[in-house]
């Protein structure tokens, strides 16, 4: 049996719901969703099957719809602190009313327990210092809300959750990461979403088949409720899948299967000339690319180059939620480009370029030994912007 075992996280959540959309568009199913805090909420909607709900609920993502209270969602993480500890001092966490009210509303009970996919969340029995593993067989139905809430307390942000007079708190106390509850469902194999969240990792007892996705990109905190950062983490979780299961394909950046091969061959062209022509001695090229850690006769591989890419396009901002071809990415870094010229904004990868332009190799030679990753950038932009010019 397979199971989609979901990680506690926070605001991150978000992400799981991207993993889902993505294995949904490849027809991966599942027997057992096991979860832990935002996991057991992900998890019961997944469940249910609510594809939809979940989309909504997370595109609409706000402090209101958790807390009783407002948040201003314009607060540096710090000030977001601040109040939940004062919170804490004062009250002994910020109670999660909205929350609670979501869930019970976007809860379908007939659905959950009639679906032929199998539920567990944990969360941590605090008044008796244990911690509680749930099935769905063994959550009475009017309190499947209760126990979903005690697995996402994240105390001390949280208040703890009261059920029958036993307090309970967040289940990442115990195990944010729940394939052995996963295991002891009978699962043989597991999808495991990690979204490196804080919380207590438990060893795997007994071999399993899994594959793991975790984030590529920074996900933002775990306490910042915001529906844009929302939408963006649910982009994430859906391209890290896609990339996992080889549909797409890069790291930081995604895109389309093949498209890095489009402009490696120019690339490496680019990058022997430039090279010859601004390093006399082969000593002296063989010294920049061991610092370049480039080690292939050939000069450069693909591995190099999407490291390039990638690292140009947080240089010039480019967004890396999206999903892009080769020609679609250049266009717009190349756009960034010629409006930082324009400007005269010039920076170190622009200065290389600029010299490289003007054939001022004995300036690039000199440059290269202090900066020589924003030499290879350069040489990234240059055969870019020469390509418009053929």
């Amino acid at each position: 049996m397979r199971a989609l075992v979901l990680s506690g996280g926070g605001a991150k959540g978000a992400y799981q719901i991207g993993v889902w959309k993505a294995l949904k568009k490849l027809n991966i199913k599942f027997d057992i969703v096991t979860g832990t805090s935002v996991g057991s909420i992900n998890g019961a909607l997944i469940t249910q099957n609510s594809y939809f709900t979940a989309i909504r609920i997370w595109k609409k993502l706000s402090y209101e719809k958790i807390f009783d209270e407002k948040f201003n969602n314009n607060e540096d993480i710090r000030s977001i602190y601040k109040k939940f500890a004062k919170n804490f001092f004062n009250e002994g966490g910020t109670e999660a009313k909205e929350l609670k009210k979501l869930i019970n509303q976007k809860l379908n009970k007939k659905k959950f327990y009639n679906s032929k996919i199998n539920y567990g969340l944990i969360t941590f029995d605090i008044t008796h210092k244990r911690p509680i593993q749930l099935e769905k067989k063994d959550i009475p139905k009017d309190k499947l809300a209760d126990y979903i809430l005690a697995s996402a307390s994240c105390f001390p942000a949280f208040k703890k959750m009261e059920i029958n007079g036993i307090e309970y708190i967040d289940g990442g106390y115990y195990d944010n990461l729940p394939i052995n509850l996963a295991i002891k469902m009978g699962a043989d194999e597991a999808i495991v979403v990690d979204l490196g969240a804080i919380g207590v990792k438990r060893i795997t007892k007994s071999k399993i088949k899994k594959i793991t996705i975790k984030p590529n990109n920074d996900l933002d905190n775990f306490l910042k409720f915001d529906k844009d950062i929302a939408r963006r983490n649910i982009n994430y979780g859906y391209n890290d899948t896609m990339k996992i299961f080889n549909k797409y394909e890069g790291n930081k950046y995604t895109f389309q299967l093949n498209q890095l091969e489009k402009i490696e061959n120019k690339y490496k062209q680019n990058f022997k000339i430039i090279l010859n022509k601004a390093f006399s001695s082969t000593d002296q090229i063989e010294k920049l690319k061991k610092i370049l850690n480039i080690k292939s006769r050939e000069n450069i591989k693909k591995e190099l180059i999407k490291m390039i890419i990638e690292d140009i396009g947080y240089k010039y901002k480019i967004d890396d939620s999206k999903v892009y071809t080769i020609n679609k990415f250049n266009k717009i870094l190349i756009k960034k480009i010629k409006k930082k010229i324009k400007s005269k904004e010039e920076d170190s990868i622009l200065s290389f370029y600029k010299h490289i332009k003007q054939n001022n190799y004995s300036r690039i030679k000199k440059d290269a030994v202090i900066r020589p990753f924003d030499l290879i950038r350069s040489i990234y932009i240059y055969t870019i912007m020469e390509e418009i010019n053929e």
